[in-house]
């Protein structure tokens, strides 16, 4: 072989190499489903939209995405990755479908790799696992798309270009806390609430105001932590614990702060429960390890959740504080829950003829807690 023809493989053997190695390096743990207006082969371009369920805005972006994707079905390709719980995916689907595809990042991998912090996000990169812009969906504009389709000439497929990996891979290597409450500052993250709740442990991350708002089931706006204090953090609690325990106030100890009960007065609403009706728990079964809330656009579903969990949901969907009956027993029984909360008419009659709980939106006196360093 001649001098010429050796240094023709090896560019050659180099390039190959060079390809497989950009090639699936956007990792995802399952397809959801895959989008029926474009083809997975031969696009130059790929856009991963990063989104959530509870996000309304990425609700809007998708309709945008839908309509880019449209116009590009043969060179571009769009695909809508969640870091929730696939079951808790399939289910908003089902109420909210679309026609792209749509994958899980169950580990958050990918959403840590490109630092994704806001929602909605986008990333947009070009066959090769360049990236080329990084924005919200709404700001890719049809012209954008057009112009990066110009300046790109390698193509690849879907499945080159992601690499899937299984959920029990990624939980191979999974953390088991071993202590009864272990957490730590993460320095960087969603400020969002993210749950895990499984038979090993109860997994919460977020700002303190958030996690605290959810262990204490408090709505958000119940919260004031003082200046500095409102860092990120991931908490677990190893199970089994005690289901009655406040989690949210050993969590405060543990973090050497201290707690200030003051008393607000502003709109809000109140349940009265003279003769509850509640449904018991096999209305609805989403299945072991599952998610426990499915929250639409109008409708919110709970599968064994209590009437203290439920409306601690439902007050930080509606943004204002809600009153229950000061009944430990009936608050803390769980059941399974389905009803609308869009409109607020709707919502008393479904509540009152499904439930027994008569509610009435007014001027209420609620607590507020206050989350200030403990005095030396």
């Amino acid at each position: 072989m001649n001098c010429l023809n050796k240094k023709n493989l090896s560019v050659v053997v180099i390039f190959l190499f060079m390809v497989n190695y950009t090639f699936g390096q956007i990792k995802v743990s399952e397809f959801i489903q895959k989008s029926t207006i474009a083809s997975p082969d031969n696009n130059k371009l790929f856009f991963v939209d990063f989104w959530a369920t509870w996000c309304v805005p990425c609700i809007t972006a998708k309709e945008h995405l839908k309509v880019l994707q449209s116009q590009f079905p043969n060179e571009f390709y769009v695909v809508s990755l969640s870091s929730e719980n696939p079951l808790k995916v399939e289910k908003f689907l089902k109420n909210h479908p679309n026609n792209l595809t749509v994958a899980i990042d169950y580990n958050k991998e990918t959403f840590d790799k490109y630092n994704v912090k806001v929602l909605p996000a986008g990333v947009l990169f070009n066959a090769n696992g360049k990236v080329l812009w990084e924005g919200g969906a709404p700001d890719l504009k049809k012209e954008m798309v057009s112009r990066f389709l110009r300046q790109q000439t390698a193509r690849t497929s879907l499945s080159s270009f992601f690499d899937v990996v299984s959920i029990e891979d990624e939980t191979s290597n999974e953390y088991i806390p071993t202590e009864a409450m272990e957490f730590k500052p993460l320095v960087s993250g969603f400020e969002e609430l993210s749950v895990v709740d499984n038979d090993n442990y109860l997994k919460v991350s977020g700002s303190l105001k958030s996690v605290l708002g959810y262990l204490a089931k408090i709505y958000k706006n119940q919260i004031v932590v003082a200046e500095g204090l409102d860092t990120n953090y991931e908490v677990y609690f190893k199970k089994p614990f005690n289901t009655n325990e406040n989690l949210a106030f050993k969590l405060i100890s543990e973090l050497s702060l201290s707690v200030d009960r003051k008393f607000s007065e502003g709109e809000g609403m109140s349940f009265t429960i003279d003769t509850p009706k509640f449904w018991d728990t096999n209305q609805i079964d989403w299945g072991k390890n599952n998610a426990k809330y499915l929250i639409g656009d109008s409708q919110i579903q709970g599968d064994n959740v209590s009437l203290k969990d439920i409306a601690y949901q439902l007050a930080n969907v509606l943004d204002m504080p809600i009153i229950i009956p000061d009944d430990s027993d009936m608050n803390l029984a769980l059941h399974d829950w389905d009803f609308h909360y869009k409109f607020f008419q709707l919502m008393q009659i479904d509540l009152e003829d499904n439930y027994g709980i008569k509610v009435e939106k007014r001027t209420i006196t609620y607590p507020v807690y206050h989350i200030e360093k403990k005095a030396p």
